[in-house]
């Protein structure tokens, strides 16, 4: 019997290799398979995360946030996820904007036209031609500002939601609610935040106003309303404003917090500046733009095809990668 029982020494030096093996083992799941890359496109240097694979590129336009640092950094977050499963038909890269990372930092330049700009002269410096845009929120911005303007370097195009709007319209109300809301997010400090939210603010798709453009590119499209934010004051005042004025922002956010208790308990402001988005909400406008544009290059995927509510992040894994595979799908019809 005690032949086999291991010594207290062979039992310590077996518990340190497990836990070696176990520690490798993490290590493996949370390394990025990414690489943070820098390139020169004339006026500014655009840091972007290159996650490899083959195929036609596929740019990530970003968000609000940069996901590869910061509070928002999670190598085993769904949406990385979702950019590995493209790497089986796309070369992947998501580029930083000015300002974000360790792009370039300006002063000015952060409006959706310049943005949209930036990103053509990145494929100019890749060497690169046309390539597939996905965008979600922000995103969709410079998503839809290169379709309506340059065509001819869009193979496809994927929208996560319809194009956003931040600012529906002029009421100096709305754009208070909007000044106070929008500096919400722990990438920046306030003033940055303003600069960046404040220049794309009034920014609308040209389709609204001109009825006759149409958009000669393929466009896949998922609707999901859980993640609907075409009218972004809409959906802040209905959805997340009572969190935001409950946050600790350590003294970074004192006189936006006030503004939002203050607008809480006060039943009159409250209904009449809920009434005035409602009001001058371009949601329907939008979906219809889109309609009109895109015409039979539009597929649409709506959220009641994926089967269960993403009530975790695992279903929201699940998800992305149900996207992956209908983005793969786009792809191959587009190309062949």
């Amino acid at each position: 019997m005690n032949s086999i029982i291991p010594s207290r020494k062979k039992r310590l030096t077996l518990l340190i290799t497990l836990g070696l093996w176990s520690f490798l083992l993490q290590a493996q799941e949370i390394a990025p398979a990414y690489r943070s890359k820098i390139i020169d496109v004339g006026e500014i240097k655009i840091e972007y995360y290159d996650h490899g694979g083959s195929g036609p590129l596929f740019i990530e336009i970003q968000d609000f946030h940069n996901y590869y640092e910061g509070p928002n950094y999670d190598p085993n977050s769904p949406g990385f996820s979702f950019l590995e499963e493209l790497t089986q038909g796309f070369h992947v890269v998501a580029p930083m904007r000015r300002g974000y990372g360790k792009s370039t930092e300006t002063k000015w330049g952060m409006d959706v036209a310049t943005l949209g700009k930036d990103l053509l002269l990145f494929l100019d410096a890749l060497g690169v031609e046309k390539a597939f845009f996905y965008g979600r929120f922000p995103g969709s911005q410079e998503l839809t500002w290169i379709a309506e303007h340059h065509p001819d370097r869009v193979h496809g195009l994927i929208y996560f939601n319809n194009p956003i709007v931040l600012v529906h319209c002029s009421d100096l109300e709305v754009i208070e609610f909007f000044e106070n809301i929008s500096v919400f997010t722990p990438d920046f400090e306030k003033e940055k935040l303003k600069r960046i939210m404040g220049s794309r603010a009034m920014y609308r798709p040209d389709f609204l106003t001109d009825k006759n453009l149409r958009i000669g590119v393929p466009a896949l499209r998922f609707i999901n309303p859980e993640f609907e934010k075409t009218n972004f004051n809409l959906a802040m005042f209905e959805e997340e404003m009572q969190t935001m004025s409950e946050e600790d922002w350590k003294g970074t956010r004192d006189e936006e917090q006030l503004y939002l208790k203050e607008l809480l308990i006060d039943t009159v402001r409250y209904e009449r500046l809920h009434k005035k988005l409602k009001a001058c909400n371009l949601s329907e406008e939008i979906e219809e733009g889109m309609k009109r544009a895109f015409g039979e290059n539009l597929t649409t995927r709506y959220e009641q095809e994926f089967p269960q509510k993403l009530e975790s992040e695992e279903a929201f894994r699940e998800y992305m990668l149900w996207q992956a595979k209908y983005i793969l799908d786009f792809k191959s019809q587009v190309m062949k």
